[in-house]
């Protein structure tokens, strides 16, 4: 029988290990952005981050549980990303909304730096401009921090802010709500967002379509769809499209991975 010395000398080889192997995946990290050179492309890879957690999540057996594990590899994924580009997030937080700093520091992790900003029109300014890598809003919807009409661009534009994730990865059960505020957020940023292989794309369609779809909220002639999948256009458009002379009435303001559950 293991003594308590002996399973403590365990615990420190284990340590030991874990640390060398932390080590290792910096290391590589930084291997991997040498090996792209000066065509990096996006620094941001939410669908690539989605699923190294979700292949974590369904190998798990053991007493570590969901939300503590996810926690440990937000820290790792956000240092290494750190490594390539400092993270500079740009945060709203409505009245109502505290939470969303928690869920901005919680996802970038503590090598990144978090600027509080007046309003989700400088949030989005700063991240056009590049003076923020990335900005975390409260989510929907949220009538008195209603953001989302401020999405409407031509994708043409490359700095145009597009959502890329939601906030939190690992749900742990249903919010109350206040003031609207449902305890999640979403990450915008100067890219397209990326497919995981469980998403939902977020459309913004003109209010006098009827397209299914859950509409989470409406404002300014538009209403904002959520649909299964990662699409490049809503699902059922096709049969709008003969009646209608110039541009089709909708824009893809985003798409996130779509969080896991844990009790």
């Amino acid at each position: 029988m293991s003594t308590l010395d002996d399973l403590r000398r365990e615990i420190d080889g284990i340590d030991e290990a874990l640390h060398d192997l932390l080590m290792r995946r910096v290391e590589i990290g930084k291997q991997v952005a040498e090996a792209k050179g000066g065509d990096r492309g996006p620094y941001f890879r939410p669908g690539r981050e989605a699923q190294i957690i979700r292949r974590l999540v369904a190998r798990n057996a053991s007493y570590l549980n969901i939300p503590t594990l996810i926690r440990f590899w937000r820290e790792i994924l956000s240092a290494n990303l750190n490594m390539q580009t400092h993270v500079h997030a740009a945060v709203y937080m409505a009245e109502g909304a505290e939470k969303v700093y928690d869920l901005a520091r919680d996802h970038c992790g503590i090598s990144a730096s978090i600027e509080c900003m007046v309003s989700a029109e400088q949030v989005l300014a700063a991240v056009a401009s590049g003076a923020a890598t990335l900005g975390v809003l409260p989510g929907f919807p949220m009538t008195v921090a209603r953001w989302w009409p401020l999405l409407l661009s031509d994708r043409s534009e490359d700095t145009a802010p597009r959502i890329i994730a939601r906030l939190p990865f690992c749900e742990t059960g249903p919010e109350d709500g206040v003031n609207g505020f449902a305890g999640d957020a979403f990450i915008v940023a100067a890219q397209e967002p990326e497919a995981s292989g469980e998403d939902r794309t977020l459309f913004a369609i003109a209010a006098d379509l009827a397209i299914a779809g859950e509409t989470v909220d409406e404002a300014d002639g538009f209403r904002l769809v959520e649909q299964e999948g990662f699409l490049e256009a809503p699902a059922g458009l096709e049969r709008h499209m003969g009646g209608r002379e110039g541009e089709v009435p909708y824009y893809r303001i985003g798409a996130y991975a779509v969080p896991v559950h844990a009790g």
